[in-house]
């Protein structure tokens, strides 16, 4: 049982990450509200125990006020218009949400000959956009999680890049398995870990060739052919998870993404 008195939390949206994360928030105990835009996966929440409500980012009506009627907000979307924000912005300021968790990316950053870490330069990504005008928000408290590529479930890495020919086969891999996501999240509410950023993504960096080929392996599929005649490229991150760890005392449940597969 969580030491936090905060009991309400919705999952915008119930994704592949989402409804995993809402069926397991539920188990911990929590009241939880999912939204998905499908009416089948909808009745799929229900039937799981999540309070269910079919809704878009831009329904700014009586469902999404409703749905908002929580403790803690999970903004789990990959839609990177800053307008559509904007206009969410001021409904999310007038909800009883005090706390809110942004799933952002480790996008962010520019290319790094150096480790990345939470102060390291940021790109003109979408997120960096999204990212500011949510946080620093007196109604509510945030904390912005920058996961890596995701894998877990039935995404695996194996079919990623299968068959295809890949460039810069000697960068390294930035990945972040769902069971962590999952847990992180968990940690973020439980430590009461507001107003952070933090950079989620597994110990281990290998090569793109290494991890893709056994990736293909694992689940018998075709290899990628990785482009030779490309040379060395030195347009690559390598994100650093060190403060997560830190902070949280948090140890990867799939830190080795080689013995993840």
């Amino acid at each position: 049982m969580y030491k936090s008195n905060l009991k309400f939390i919705s999952v915008l949206s119930c994704g592949w990450l989402g409804e995993s994360l809402a069926v397991n928030l539920l188990e911990k105990g929590f009241q939880v509200k999912g939204s998905t835009t499908s009416l089948a996966k909808k009745e799929r929440l229900s039937e799981k125990g999540i309070e269910a409500f079919q809704l878009r980012f831009e329904d700014l009506n009586d469902e999404m006020i409703a749905f908002l009627n929580s403790d803690i907000l999970v903004l789990n979307l990959t839609i990177k218009d800053i307008e559509l924000y904007k206009q969410f912005l001021p409904v999310l300021e007038q909800s009883p949400i005090k706390k809110l968790i942004l799933i952002s990316s480790t996008g962010v950053y520019k290319n790094s000959e150096k480790p990345v870490d939470e102060n390291s330069e940021l790109s003109e990504s979408p997120w960096v956009a999204i990212e500011n005008l949510m946080k620093g928000n007196t109604n509510y408290q945030t904390t912005i999680l920058r996961f890596s590529g995701l894998f877990g479930g039935d995404r695996k890495p194996g079919n990623f890049l299968s068959g295809r020919k890949v460039k810069n086969a000697d960068v390294p891999v930035n990945l972040i398995h769902r069971d962590d996501c999952i847990q992180i999240i968990n940690e973020i509410i439980e430590q009461d870990m507001w107003n952070e950023v933090f950079n989620c993504t597994a110990d281990t960096h290998p090569s793109k060739r290494v991890f893709y080929t056994k990736a293909a392996d694992v689940i018998g599929v075709e290899r990628p052919i990785f482009d030779e005649e490309e040379g060395v490229n030195s347009s690559f991150k390598l994100i650093t998870n060190e403060k997560l760890k830190r902070r949280l005392n948090y140890q990867f449940i799939h830190s080795d993404l080689l013995h993840s597969l």
